[in-house]
């Protein structure tokens, strides 16, 4: 990130003026000038909210459609909400210290709207997460760097994004990232008392919502380090109470959950071992977004056989920028980089720390984690490469605009594809479990789901492939009784009479089936010639009422 001392001229097209909204103008020429001085980039327009809006509706719209909330096929317990009575819990002592009370509470808020609840959740986060871009884009209008409405835009329309809008349970991200970027806003600004004591005041519910707004003093720090043309010591008398705040906050958050039972005892190996991994996967996602799922899985063989020092890999590769700025520390441009930098790496540092989990409770990879973070490394990139390539002049804004158009709209493509993808549930179940062949929840899933249709002509599956689905669900799950009754009339529909005999004597056999069911299998058993049987079976029927 960097500010700009280049001209942006006046063109009548719109998409030039939208995306060159945030970039910057020249410094006029000046003959007796001494010394350059740096003029801020224009501010977005009205049509640059508006744009925004648009697009972050129409493009995360399909989310609105799933009914799938809560899902019960989830094992792991995404939020405290799920096992709460009342809002009223989520304001304990102990809950304030170890969940998200604002987040809980609007959960329950929800359920009250008499609207489809899926739809209001997945309504209030989309107009949350315009919120947390907005607040991203007045940000670096403060800073004043450049390219700024182009980060928001990328940011705000960012496939990664999605698991956090559309999955129950991640709505702390979504409001830990609006207190943290509203902190900072008004510690950067700092004009009178009444900013500095309103950052303390939403720097304090930051760290009371989430781990990573403990890193806000940090990067308030590099904010001022950023601004200073020279060094001054007492320039940052200001972080230091800060600095002390969450210090305190930190230690009384984590006395408050030193109880907590089930703690991790993952080694110290496997603890670096899985962080390398989401970092590297994290920046991928962040950079390169075109592997997208709301769950990726996760290498649990991939134990780096070279030593455990190779785990830091995809930390050591940060250290050549660290060393470039260091040298060129005086430089605001190289100041900016540093502030992008640490900030991203400040601020992911608890989501790699933190184990993802399948909905069956395997390891995996949740972009969830990378969502607090995710506008810090993508403003670095962008404004970095605006303030590169408006330096070349008329010729680097047309450029810019040309390049930063083709990117919005790959970003936009892949964004709108990933959303239809899990819009439909059956869409979305049935990607699942190619995706996690092993795991049976998803199949079930998709049974229930074809089950909802009530009709096998509409249905995008045929009966063998329903078979198939159902056996691999009842050979990790025998249990599952009525998942077994399911495969039994559908061996019967489809012709295939001494599998589904198997399946109905093991059901007579190891359960106590209702009197409705035992009038099924009598009628099947009479269908295949077997009376005695079905007399058998009828008799219970009798004997059970």
């Amino acid at each position: 990130m960097s500010q700009s001392n280049n001209a942006e001229a006046h063109t009548p097209h719109a998409m030039n003026q939208i995306v060159s909204s945030s970039t910057s103008k020249s410094a006029t020429p000046n003959k007796r000038r001494k010394r350059s001085t740096a003029v801020a980039p224009p501010r977005a327009s009205l049509r640059a909210y508006v744009v925004l809006i648009v697009l972050v509706s129409l493009v995360f719209s399909p989310l609105l459609i799933s009914d799938v909330l809560w899902s019960d096929f989830d094992s792991v317990e995404r939020s405290a909400f799920q096992t709460m009575d009342s809002w009223q819990q989520a304001w304990t002592l102990d809950s304030i210290r170890q969940n998200n009370p604002i987040a809980i509470s609007s959960y329950f808020l929800e359920q009250a709207i008499p609207l489809p609840t899926a739809t209001v959740h997945r309504g209030i986060n989309i107009l949350l997460h315009l919120f947390a871009a907005i607040l991203l884009l007045k940000n670096l209008e403060a800073l004043k760097f450049p390219a700024a409405f182009s980060a928001t835009l990328i940011f705000a329309l960012h496939p990664a994004t999605i698991q956090t809008l559309f999955w129950a349970g991640y709505r702390t991200e979504i409001i830990a990232l609006i207190f943290i970027l509203s902190a900072l806003y008004f510690g950067s600004r700092n004009r009178n008392a009444r900013d500095y004591f309103v950052t303390i005041v939403l720097t304090t519910i930051a760290c009371l919502v989430h781990p990573a707004a403990f890193a806000i003093p940090v990067i308030l720090a590099l904010v001022i380090l950023h601004k200073e043309r020279s060094i001054h010591v007492e320039s940052f008398n200001r972080v230091l109470p800060l600095l002390c705040l969450c210090l305190f906050l930190g230690v009384w958050v984590n006395a408050g959950s030193a109880h907590i039972e089930g703690v991790d005892t993952v080694s110290n190996i496997d603890r670096l071992n899985h962080a390398g991994q989401n970092m590297a996967h994290f920046t991928q996602q962040a950079l390169l977004p075109l592997n997208n799922a709301l769950f990726h899985r996760f290498d649990t063989d991939a134990k780096y056989e070279f030593g455990a020092g190779i785990n830091l890999l995809p930390f050591l590769l940060f250290v050549p920028v660290f060393i470039f700025t260091a040298y060129n520390i005086r430089k605001g441009w190289s100041r900016a980089i540093l502030l992008g930098l640490c900030s991203y790496l400040a601020l992911i540092v608890y989501g790699i720390s933190q184990d993802g989990h399948f909905i069956n409770g395997a390891l995996a990879h949740e972009d969830h984690h990378l969502y607090v973070a995710l506008p810090m490394i993508v403003a670095l990139v962008i404004t970095v490469l605006g303030r590169i390539i408006y330096s070349m002049g008329i010729a680097g804004k047309e450029l810019w605009v040309m390049g930063c158009s083709l990117l919005l709209l790959i970003e936009i493509t892949l964004s709108a594809a990933f959303a239809y993808s899990i819009a439909e549930p059956t869409k979305m179940w049935t990607g699942m479990s190619e995706r996690w062949p092993n795991a049976w929840e998803p199949k079930a899933a998709l049974v229930d789901q074809i089950d909802l249709s009530n009709s096998s002509e509409d249905s995008l599956f045929t009966n063998s492939q329903l078979i198939n689905m159902l056996q691999d669900v009842l050979e990790k799950r025998p249990d599952l009784v009525e998942r077994r009754k399911q495969l039994a009339r559908t061996f019967a529909a489809e012709g295939q009479r001494s599998n589904a005999l198997r399946e109905y004597k093991r059901i007579l056999r190891e359960t106590r089936p209702d009197n409705e069911f035992l009038e099924e299998a009598a009628r099947f058993l009479d269908k295949v010639g077997l009376s005695w049987d079905a007399t058998k079976t009828r008799d219970r029927k009798t004997n059970t009422q």
